[in-house]
């Protein structure tokens, strides 16, 4: 067969997503605090970009309106306190500790929070502080290095004290340590703060901590050593028949292992605290809701009129009036942009509040199911744009903070022809749950039963799945003896 080279024309349709596309679907994605500093890097880029100074001065006007309510309200709630705790509150201690001039730099300081301590240098801190010799203490640090940051030695020991590089072994201290010294310097850290740190497994973690404890542990620890699968699965009987023992002696040392901590690292790291910062608010204004959405931080701009003059006296193709036509032609770009997804979030929430509007009347047990596509088809746009548009938002409601897609939720027939949330399904299994005897669980079955007399047709594996996805244990976990 004779293979030849052909030359054909074709005409078809293809959609490219130009620069502008592409920064407009970025722009929709961004929560507030992200949208505040892309616009002011832009302000900082782009001189034909401006804030406007006369929504600003509205804006700082509302500000200094709600900040002089806020601090009469705190005012009236310290006359309170004056007037119930009478001398004692005065302060004359706390005025005499600030006397003389105000030192801001110093205020500042004193309100920055410290930045977190991680495991490492926890760990780090008190081998410096350890009598031992320089060379053990050196080993111990090794291994500080490779535990995970839930305090586990989750790597062979001697890989501690070497490294492999293009196929050779690199030894990491001279000489090479021994077994007795790896051992030693694991015990070492084993010692340090907090209690369970360098463990290699869950068991020699719980372990370390009863160690630790001023008293006789020694039948707590053999429970750990041969019955945790037994005590994770409630199977108290099961341990006290082969033991002979008692269940109740069995539920006073689970009571006490209970209360052990089995990733000892976790409460250090470099984990702050994440504000959350609400894109739309909803309040109840005269019987009605009303949306708003949250602008507070977020500048007005506008084009620059003196950059707008100097574009027109330009000669044209000089490089100057490129400059400034493509900084203009991007201000107004962005302004566009803006203004697009603040009428899109819009849009959105009024959907939202209308459609859910029992949710907001009568909190999360009224939440019904909801498609973006049936919002998409309501206010017109593809249901990709709605997608993008609630990622990351949040929604300030009469009950509470909650992600905008909280609100978009599969569900279940009622025996009287509506609709219920999966949300609101999961709500009352959590109710029925813990309102049960804790001696006699419920089983996801009678929860089925319970749930269908209330009017909604719901299967026994659905029940279960929910209940593992709210962290619930099975009726046997859960059982008390």
């Amino acid at each position: 067969m004779k293979m030849a080279t052909v030359m054909n024309q074709r005409l078809e349709q293809r959609l490219r997503m130009t620069s502008q596309m592409i920064q407009s679907i970025e722009m929709l994605q961004l929560p507030l605090m992200v949208l505040q500093e892309h616009i002011n890097q832009e302000l900082v880029n782009n001189p034909c970009l401006e804030v406007d100074e006369r929504e600003r001065e509205v804006d700082e006007r509302e500000a200094l309106r709600e900040e002089k309510e806020e601090a009469e309200t705190d005012f009236e709630r310290l006359e309170d306190m004056e007037r119930e705790y009478g001398e004692s509150f005065r302060g004359d201690d706390i005025a005499r500790r600030y006397e003389g001039e105000e030192d801001s730099k110093l205020d500042a300081m004193q309100n920055t929070a410290a930045p977190p301590l991680t495991l490492r240098e926890h760990l780090e801190n008190q081998l410096r502080l350890s009598k031992e010799s320089d060379r053990l203490k050196e080993l111990a640090a090794l291994i500080v290095g490779n535990l995970s940051d839930d305090g586990y030695l989750r790597v062979p020991l001697p890989e501690c004290f070497r490294r492999e590089e293009g196929g050779k072994v690199e030894q990491l201290v001279e000489p090479p340590p021994t077994d007795e010294e790896m051992e030693e310097a694991l015990l070492l850290v084993q010692r340090l703060d907090p209690p369970g740190v360098g463990a290699r497994s869950v068991e020699e973690c719980l372990i370390i901590q009863l160690r630790n404890l001023p008293r006789d542990t020694s039948f707590e620890e053999e429970l750990i050593e041969k019955h945790l699968d037994d005590l994770c699965n409630n199977r108290l009987p099961k341990i006290a028949k082969e033991k002979n023992i008692p269940v109740e002696r069995i539920k006073e040392a689970l009571k006490l292992i209970s209360r052990l901590n089995p990733r000892p690292g976790s409460r250090y790291g470099d984990r702050r605290a994440q504000y959350i910062v609400p894109d739309v608010i909803v309040e109840e204004a005269d019987g009605e809701f009303v949306v708003r959405l949250n602008e507070r931080g977020l500048p007005r701009l506008k084009v620059s009129n003196l950059y707008k003059s100097m574009l027109e006296k330009e000669e044209k193709g000089s490089p100057s009036r490129e400059f400034l036509r493509e900084k203009l032609n991007r201000a107004q770009w962005l302004i566009q942009i803006i203004e697009q997804r603040r009428n899109t979030l819009y849009k959105i929430a009024r959907q939202i509040v209308e459609i859910q509007k029992d949710f907001f009347e009568n909190g999360p047990a009224c939440l019904k199911p909801l498609m973006q596509q049936e919002v998409a088809d309501r206010i017109g746009m593809h249901v990709s744009t709605v997608s993008r548009a609630l990622a990351g938002k949040y929604m300030q409601t009469p009950w509470g903070l909650f992600p905008m897609k909280y609100f978009f939720t599969s569900g279940f027939e009622t025996a009287d022809g509506d609709a219920e949330s999966n949300r609101a399904v999961m709500l009352k299994i959590r109710e029925l749950v813990a309102a049960e005897d804790p001696r006699n669980p419920l089983s996801d079955q009678e929860i089925v039963k319970r749930i269908r007399a209330a009017g909604t047709n719901i299967a026994r594996r659905t029940v279960a799945k929910y209940r593992e996805k709210m962290g619930i244990p099975s009726s046997r976990q859960r059982k008390a003896y």
